[in-house]
């Protein structure tokens, strides 16, 4: 298989069996990025024979995780396309047509050994210190033989013939040429006994069948390749190229997991991450463009991608820059735009369907007042909510009133001055409790700390004024009156 654009074939096949993992999440946006930036084409394939951990559940969410991504596919799941189906589980016919001539062509044959047989094998070999290769016990089994088996009750595996010397060698896109030891991979198992298919048989059947040209995925499956790169060459086809990813590691350099905090993509999503703040700080787990340059658009990385940049080391995942990057793509984004992101958001908060109603504010008058303060979408509720929602109290921020022995004058005073505006626009409200800080002799700082608390329930909201304003005269001087009261 070559490079030519026309024929460059890349795909993503995960194993449903729970979330988009954020390593999964790389992977496909590697295979996406490498399609787009060659004018390839960009396959989606469900692999789905671990019967058992397999859920359609899963495959929902893998979907959807890669559609909120952006990372949309040329065919495959969902989409259709000449090479079809794309689940492998709806492809048994193929493989076992395909591995129907590979048992007429004698380059595999039926094996009947039993668990403990193989058991055995396996301890013999425990014992010698040695890594276990199946023995070869049934590869020249006479008709006579097979048929006695087979009427004594044995189920037989199928398995590949396989040299018993020499070495297979990955051409590596990544990490260069790699040397596998053939006495050390055995006749390993294509189809079960069940009939269902073994990964490394069906992955090579098919990205034969699907044309790929590029198998672009994660290092934990370099030792899987030997065997893929044996099946290629039992079926006769041309295998595709190699890019093996480095793994991406926790802070405490184990592979990231739940332990370190979120590891999947929807978990991001909930969380507010923006999907282009994911997608390029994915990009730069494992590849760089000059080393300086951080902040990249789908577009620079469509354009700058190339797999001789990608490193062949671990990336470790770094929390505290994904925040950062995430808080500078809210920050520079327009104001509709955020704003349309966060009506999605807040269907699944507490916010949800209140903004805008009765009289509250839109989320539109609000994005103003807390953009630049925000470091992921869902701080917009964070810093929001009292706006909506009835007064509340923050433990720290109700403790913090209590201490501060100038509240009960300050908030009395406050709801006087307040009460006598005739507008109430942010102006107004500034240059009237500027005058009552100055009259009380108080730093406008600490004259405004009460209030905040004791209209927000927080220590932290937008601005002071603003804050006010938005509010509208009767809801402050009720909320006033309400922190007035619990001070006694």
């Amino acid at each position: 298989m070559n490079d030519d654009p026309k024929t460059l074939r890349v795909r993503f096949a995960p194993s449903p069996t729970g979330y988009l993992h954020v390593g999964g999440a790389r992977t496909a946006l590697y295979n996406w990025l490498y399609a787009r930036s060659h004018g390839g084409s960009f396959v989606l394939r469900i692999e789905d024979t671990d019967l058992s951990r397999s859920t359609q559940e899963a495959i929902d969410q893998i979907i959807t995780s890669l559609r909120w991504l952006g990372l949309e596919w040329d065919e495959g799941s969902g989409v259709g396309g000449d090479y079809g189906p794309y689940r492998q589980m709806e492809r048994v016919d193929i493989y076992q047509k395909a591995v129907s001539s590979l048992l007429e062509e004698k380059k595999a044959y039926r094996c009947y050994c039993t668990p403990e047989e193989l058991e055995r094998e396996r301890g013999a070999a425990r014992e010698a210190g040695r890594p276990y290769v199946y023995g070869g016990r049934c590869r020249e089994l006479t008709a006579e033989a097979e048929k006695e088996l087979r009427e004594a009750g044995r189920e037989a595996v199928i398995r590949l013939r396989t040299p018993d010397a020499g070495v297979t060698v990955v051409h590596d896109l990544v990490k260069g040429d790699v040397e596998f030891d053939n006495s050390l991979q055995g006749d390993f198992i294509l189809v079960r006994s069940s009939g269902v298919p073994t990964y490394n048989y069906a992955v090579a059947v098919d990205d034969a069948a699907m044309r790929i040209s590029h198998v672009i995925r994660g290092d934990d499956h370099l030792p899987n390749t030997p065997r893929q790169l044996l099946v290629f060459k039992a079926l006769d086809e041309a295998p595709p190229q190699y890019a093996h990813l480095p793994l991406i590691l926790g802070p405490d350099k184990s592979p990231l997991s739940k332990r370190h905090g979120a590891s999947s993509v929807e978990e991001f999503r909930i969380q507010g991450y923006l999907r282009e703040a994911i997608c390029n700080y994915l990009a730069l787990l494992g590849w760089s463009f000059d080393g300086e340059t951080t902040l990249f658009t789908i577009d620079d990385l469509v354009e700058k991608f190339t797999l001789e940049r990608t490193g062949s080391t671990a990336a470790v995942f770094d929390n505290e820059k994904l925040l950062w990057m995430n808080g500078h793509y809210i920050r520079s984004m327009e104001v509709s735009e955020l704003a349309a992101r966060m009506e999605d958001f807040l269907k699944d908060t507490r916010l949800a369907g209140m903004t805008g109603t009765d009289g509250r504010p839109t989320i539109m008058d609000m994005i103003p007042l807390v953009q630049e303060k925000m470091k992921t979408l869902a701080d917009f509720v964070e810093l929001t909510d009292f706006f909506f929602l009835p007064l509340e109290f923050e433990e720290k921020a109700l403790d913090r009133l209590r201490k501060d022995q100038n509240a009960p004058a300050v908030l009395k005073r406050v709801a006087e001055v307040l009460d006598d505006l005739d507008a109430f626009d942010i102006e107004t409200i500034e240059t009237a409790l500027r005058a009552a800080a100055d009259d009380m002799e108080i730093k406008t700082g600490k004259f405004l700390q009460p209030i905040r608390i004791a209209v927000s329930g927080k220590t932290i909201t937008p601005g002071m004024f603003e804050t006010l304003s938005m509010l509208g005269k009767e809801e402050c001087l009720a909320r006033l009156g309400a922190s007035r009261n619990l001070l006694g």
